[in-house]
């Protein structure tokens, strides 16, 4: 059969039935995709590019790195010496936005982690205070990975891109290495110190020690009121930080070759560099109150801080995620602190 010749209003006619097609099968695929990508409790899947998380739509946040910070101590556990992480703070930087934040997190906070064999299979999972996730992995380098994998998990499986462990004894080396650190004493540490509440000091190393581990006696003596100075301790510890990084370029290579016996790491002298460089001009913004209940098990007697769900997920929006609708976020965490 002889092939038509095409006209011009052909042609133009061709081109419309083609794009038609194209929409229509596009169309058809976007359906099949939202089909078979759709939750049956309407929350969307990591694939997409918005998330629902308490009702309140969100994109994931970008260039966002996020550090564990642990203060360890040596404890006994059935007349078993080990060591727990006592003090654990998440430092989030936004690397967009120039901005960091630090949350710190209840050592008795009822976590869920992997227990693993020898070889690191996976045998099952837990669920115990975090402070016994570093206990439980047998050295230093297993316990900060088991912390690190029950923090992700808290925090919604929020990728930690490095962690470090510092021994709480050495605290006052610490300080003796960053030239001392700023504080403002919140609370009343006894007519015997001198920490005076209302001043702000520069520690001391001596003084430094009893600032972060002093709790029976000081202030209203819980783990609460410890926790907050350990996050004042550490924000004026990174100001010191950025200031020697300032001064000296070597200061990250002279710490990290001082503090190599009592601290444990999975990052290098560089990217603790990277980091302090990142801070210097970066703003520190509040992170939502997380809501909890501490009770005692009546078996164990030991304490267990259950965190509130759905301010918790408030805390993991602000870190990772920006909400579509700031306005209606904003005016959720107003009514959390009526």
């Amino acid at each position: 059969m002889a092939k038509r010749p095409e006209t011009a209003e052909n042609g133009k006619k061709n081109i419309i039935i083609l794009a038609i097609a194209a929409i229509a099968v596009i169309a058809a695929a976007t359906g099949i995709y939202i089909f078979e990508n759709r939750d049956s409790d309407g929350v969307t899947d990591s694939s997409k590019d918005t998330y629902d998380i308490e009702g309140i739509e969100c994109t994931k946040k970008q260039n966002v790195e996020t550090y564990l910070i642990m203060g360890t101590d040596d404890r006994k556990i059935d007349d078993m010496d080990t060591v727990q992480s006592d003090t654990n703070i998440l430092l989030v930087i936004d690397r967009k936005e120039e901005t960091y934040a630090m949350l710190p997190l209840d050592r008795d906070a009822m976590v869920a982690y992997d227990i693993t064999d020898e070889d690191g299979e996976v045998l099952g999972e837990t669920t115990s205070q975090l402070a016994l996730a570093y206990a439980r992995g047998g050295d230093d380098e297993t316990g900060c990975e088991m912390t690190k994998n029950a923090v992700s998990k808290l925090m919604d499986g929020q990728y930690i891109n490095g962690y470090v462990a510092i021994n709480m004894d050495s605290i006052g080396k610490i300080n003796h290495i960053l030239g001392g650190v700023d504080v403002k004493i919140e609370d009343d540490f006894g007519d015997d110190s001198d920490l005076v509440k209302g001043k702000t000091v520069h520690l001391s190393d001596k003084q430094a020690e009893e600032f972060v581990r002093g709790r029976k006696g000081v202030g209203d003596g819980t783990n609460e009121n410890r926790m907050k100075r350990q996050e004042a301790y550490l924000d004026g510890a990174l100001n010191a930080f950025k200031e020697k990084c300032l001064e000296d370029s070597s200061f990250v290579n002279d710490a990290m070759d001082q503090m190599e016996d009592c601290m444990v790491t999975d990052m290098t002298n560089a990217q603790f560099s990277k980091i302090g460089k990142i801070l210097e001009g970066n703003k520190r913004i509040d992170v939502p109150e997380i809501k909890y209940t501490r009770t005692i098990n009546p078996e164990t007697k030991l304490a267990e801080v259950i965190y509130d769900e759905v301010t918790l997920n408030y805390a993991t929006i602000k870190l990772f995620y920006n909400p579509v609708e700031e306005w209606y976020f904003e005016s959720l965490l107003e009514e959390e602190t009526e």
